[in-house]
């Protein structure tokens, strides 16, 4: 009995260090997915607090299976192809991709770049993007990260929520200015959510990225809830008054019918004018 009785213990042991392995492999997958540039293994180890060695260790591991690569000759890492081929299979199942997406290449028709992205935390995470026939790209990677306070998408989405609780999310630190246009000041972001409401979509004229104007507008599913947020961007260059009302209307019917083919209940997926 006291045989089986160790033998189970080794057991556990061994499964509880397997999972421990696991989830530190999932933490330098996270981290590196959120970063814009390659990191080294001994800063991957000091963000998450591990030893350089097992760090090196998890890193080897992920980059032999592909899920991580190493950078030219440097000792710097980034995501690999596995990993972009696993979100890929992500998006390729999602109902919401394919309600999305032909929205998405409409909107690139009209020579709008368009986008779609959720939110985690205190960024916007590109799941899609469809570029404009256009002469000049607004590019985001599918992966990529944004702000929430700058960006179109973001403003929308922070408009599903209350004053109180866009407060608590974005107060702890200063927010980024990145253009001159970026607003910085939280009490001016909260007065600005309540017009986002009113019309049903959020504008970003050049407070994210100097000389792009973006519309963002919120996507519901069949309980009414915003699940996640359709953009479109152009270049401000020749952009026209006019011109900025037809791409919210765009931005506007777009995130209608994707609302709508997710279920949506038709006092909520027709946004408000």
């Amino acid at each position: 009995m006291a045989a089986i009785g160790r033998a189970g213990a080794e057991k556990s042991e061994r499964q509880s260090a397997e999972n421990q392995s696991v989830a530190r492999a999932l933490a330098v997958l996270d981290l590196l997915a959120e970063q814009a540039e390659p990191l080294g293994v001994r800063e991957i180890a000091r963000r998450l607090g591990l030893a350089p060695s097992i760090a090196q260790r998890l890193i080897r591991t992920l980059a032999n299976a592909g899920y991580l690569e190493q950078v030219d000759a440097t000792l710097r890492y980034r995501i690999g192809y596995k990993a972009f081929h696993v979100g890929n299979a992500f998006v390729g199942q999602s109902s919401l991709h394919a309600a999305v997406m032909p929205e998405l290449y409409a909107l690139a028709e009209q020579e709008v770049s368009g986008f779609l992205g959720v939110r985690r935390d205190r960024s916007v995470v590109y799941l899609a993007t469809v570029q404009s026939t256009g002469p000049i790209a607004v590019n985001h990677r599918p992966g990529a990260q944004t702000h929430l306070h700058s960006t179109a998408m973001g403003k929308a989405l922070l408009a599903e929520m209350s004053d109180e609780e866009v407060r608590a999310l974005l107060s702890h630190r200063p927010l980024p200015k990145l253009t001159e246009r970026t607003k910085v000041a939280l009490p001016q972001l909260v007065a600005e959510l309540a017009t986002i409401r009113r019309l049903g979509y959020a504008t970003s004229d050049q407070e994210n990225r100097q000389g792009f104007f973006s519309v963002g507008a919120v996507v519901r599913d069949a309980t009414g809830a915003a699940v996640a947020v359709i953009s479109g961007a152009v270049p401000t260059a020749g952009l026209k008054s006019q011109d900025r009302g037809r791409i919210a209307r765009l931005v506007l019917t777009a995130a209608t019918n994707a609302s709508r083919r997710l279920g949506a209940p038709a006092a909520r997926a027709v946004l408000a004018r």
